[in-house]
């Protein structure tokens, strides 16, 4: 019985990243997926490589943060500004081919080196906001994933029939993207724990790991401050993850034997 556990959004701001690292050394995490778009993420890389047992993978965005590229080299991603477009006008933008696929291999691969520059490995890959369960998106995942020696890519199907419509659509797009992600490895289902509804509690997500397969639990913990008000708009649920994460039932029912790295 096995989960991978990880905290996403590491370097959004400094009171998240204090809460991504609490939930790992007293909590169930063991993964967490960094952002290098924002003012926090250097200096966010740089405390989580001095965690012990704790994996740090890439967290993809081009809906959130600063690009990484000169946002020149990449204008189908950005507004007249040089800022990524929020997830609304880029999903628009995407499925009216208004997005140029070479642009995000550029991004991405900005993105990778900047990770690597910082020392973190960044072989395994997921993105801020799921863009890259996107089908258009997954294709560049997938054909850049061997050159760039990512080892693990998130899936985002549910473990059952869910009518919830994210988890829905979650997996429906997982099912779609799947051909362009073969080959590379990844979870067989998926929880979010903070968009879950209804809310999961510690004894729920316990029970998560009966599921067959190896599934991921992603969740998003941290502290609240003026920056993550400013850069995000997922605010208060973070404190919650960060509680639920760090809850002793759950210490005890899985402890650390149970949850593994995503890349071993």
């Amino acid at each position: 019985m096995t989960l991978v556990v990880t905290a996403d959004d590491l370097g959004l701001s400094k009171a998240v990243t204090k809460g991504v690292i609490e939930a790992h050394r007293h909590g169930i995490v063991r993964s967490t997926s960094l952002l290098v778009t924002f003012p926090a993420s250097p200096e966010a890389a740089a405390q989580a490589r001095l965690e012990r047992d704790l994996e740090v993978g890439l967290h993809f965005d081009v809906v959130g943060g600063d690009p990484t590229s000169d946002p020149a080299t990449i204008p189908s991603l950005v507004d007249r500004d040089g800022a990524f477009y929020p997830l609304g006008e880029f999903t628009k933008r995407l499925f009216t081919g208004r997005i140029r696929a070479s642009e995000m291999a550029t991004e991405l691969r900005a993105q990778v080196e900047c990770a690597r520059s910082w020392g973190i490995p960044a072989v395994a890959w997921d993105s801020h906001r799921h863009v890259h369960l996107m089908p258009p998106v997954a294709r560049v995942f997938g054909a850049l994933a061997k050159e760039l020696g990512a080892r693990w890519i998130r899936r985002g199907r549910a473990p059952g029939t869910t009518l919830a419509p994210k988890a829905a659509a979650l997996s429906v797009s997982s099912l779609v993207s799947e051909l362009a992600l073969r080959g590379i490895s990844g979870n067989a289902w998926y929880i979010d724990l903070t968009s879950a509804r209804p809310r999961l509690d510690a004894a729920a997500v316990a029970l998560l790991a009966a599921h067959g397969g190896l599934g991921e639990i992603s969740g998003h913990p941290g502290y609240i401050d003026a920056e993550l008000r400013q850069a995000d708009s997922l605010v208060e649920e973070r404190e919650y993850d960060l509680e639920l994460l760090t809850d002793p039932l759950l210490l005890e029912a899985l402890g650390r034997e149970a949850v593994r790295w995503r890349v071993r």
